[in-house]
């Protein structure tokens, strides 16, 4: 066939194609009708794997959690071993949350996680050879809180801030927080009778979140209390030489002095000048504060200075003296035992254990009795006036104002504390300071 004849079919199937195409113009579907449309009902879909969590009891191994979990003898005896190179399991606590994950199909195990903590899960995984481990970090973000509130009749401020819902924190979450709120005005205030109804309070805090609400760590970077119409401004500053709370004038809320040497403190007895002695059963001076504690209550020095005695004496029983700067000493009464190294002529520094509660001497129970002095004579340490921490330094004030402003923008979110009620202080300037 000549090379024309042999190009003639190629023309003629060109032209037929184009005509076609022009003929048929594919369109897009539309849908005139949407309530007509059908309707795919839903498919099932089976899961591949079973998931169950376990927590240890007391008195329960892993071996015998995971045998209640269905894991056979050999699965088990390789579970334990490639788990123990990452983990002593003798260390375990109760509590300890361990999930089995499982195939749908055949029930054979494929993963076990044990969580040995908040911030470390030990992942095991099944393959062709055996069990790998592996280390996995909680993730964690952070983010502000912000806290406010007023003191109702028949409330505190740890009820306060325990029963606010409408933080959405966990409630170990809201005790931790509480107790470090307390921790930075355990020197100005004392929160468990100097705060009142309508008294007001607000703070910000940074927190490195997990998944399930509670904290690896958290700061408070601001506060505010409004106690009997007196502000107490906390404001978190730290710099070369500085780190902790200082009020709007660049004052430390630390004191000289610890304000109570046992934590969540319940005064039994008070100072007292002619106090009837519910052992001896006359009336003689009290000079000094009773706090009701369990035995074995870590006792703390309330401030840093040198021990003068730590032993036996009379109806103190144990007793820890120390003496401070300034003719200031203290005394610690009725232990049951004494710190670690504490002996006279040892060096404390403010809130070191220096020995734990007990009932000796001259105690119908365990409790502490403490006492402080200045120049020898016993004065009432919930009404002295005590010796302030130092200042922040003039060089530090420019850069403390400016942490002021932002600081206070996050009280103003926080809807618990305005600048304009803060006495000598500037919102724009930051003056009065």
């Amino acid at each position: 066939m000549s090379k024309p004849l042999k190009v003639l079919p190629l023309v003629i199937i060109g032209l037929l194609s184009a005509g076609a195409m022009s003929v048929w113009n594919p369109r897009p579907y539309t849908l005139d009708n949407e309530a007509t449309a059908p309707i795919i009902g839903p498919i099932y879909a089976r899961p591949v794997e079973k998931v169950e969590t376990h927590q240890l009891r007391g008195g329960e191994t892993l071996s015998g959690l995971l045998s209640k979990a269905s894991i056979s003898t050999g699965e088990l005896g390789q579970i334990l071993a490639a788990l123990s190179e990452r983990q002593n399991l003798r260390r375990l606590t109760v509590g300890t949350e361990v999930t089995v994950r499982k195939w749908a199909e055949t029930d054979q195990p494929r993963a076990v996680d044990v969580r040995i903590n908040p911030d470390t899960t030990i992942r095991l995984a099944r393959n062709d050879t055996g069990w790998t481990t592996d280390v996995v970090l909680t993730p964690t973000v952070i983010d502000t809180v912000f806290v406010a509130g007023q003191i109702e009749e028949g409330k505190s401020v740890y009820s306060s801030i325990y029963e606010d819902d409408s933080l959405n924190l966990p409630p170990s979450e809201r005790r931790l927080l509480i107790g470090e709120l307390a921790a930075i005005y355990e020197y100005k205030l004392d929160f468990a009778h100097e705060i009142q109804p309508g008294d007001r309070y607000a703070l910000a805090y940074e927190r490195e979140a997990r998944p399930d609400g509670t904290a690896r760590s958290r700061r408070i970077l601001v506060a505010r209390i409004d106690n009997r119409g007196k502000p107490h401004d906390a404001i978190y500053f730290t710099s070369d030489r500085h780190r902790g709370y200082f009020d709007l004038k660049g004052r430390s809320l630390k004191s000289g002095f610890r304000k109570y040497p046992v934590d969540y403190v319940r005064i039994t007895s008070s100072f007292n000048r002619n106090r009837y002695h519910p052992v001896l059963g006359i009336y003689r001076a009290h000079e000094g504060t009773d706090f009701g504690a369990s035995s074995g209550t870590p006792v703390k020095a309330t401030g840093g200075g040198t021990v003068t005695f730590a032993g036996r004496n009379g109806g103190y029983g144990n007793v820890v003296m120390i003496r401070h700067i300034n003719g200031y000493s203290t005394r610690y009464a009725h232990l049951s035992r004494f710190g670690k190294g504490i002996r006279p002529g040892t060096h404390v520094e403010t809130e070191q254990v220096i020995g734990y509660v007990g009932a000796t001497g001259l105690a119908t129970a365990p409790h502490l009795h403490y006492e402080l002095r200045l120049n020898g004579r016993a004065i009432n340490a919930a009404t002295a006036r005590l010796p302030e921490a130092p200042s922040l330094q003039s060089q530090y004030m420019a850069q403390f104002r400016e942490l002021i402003r932002d600081r206070y923008a996050l009280l103003e979110r926080a809807n618990g504390a305005r600048l304009a009620t803060t006495p000598g202080l500037n919102p724009t300037t930051g003056g009065g300071i």
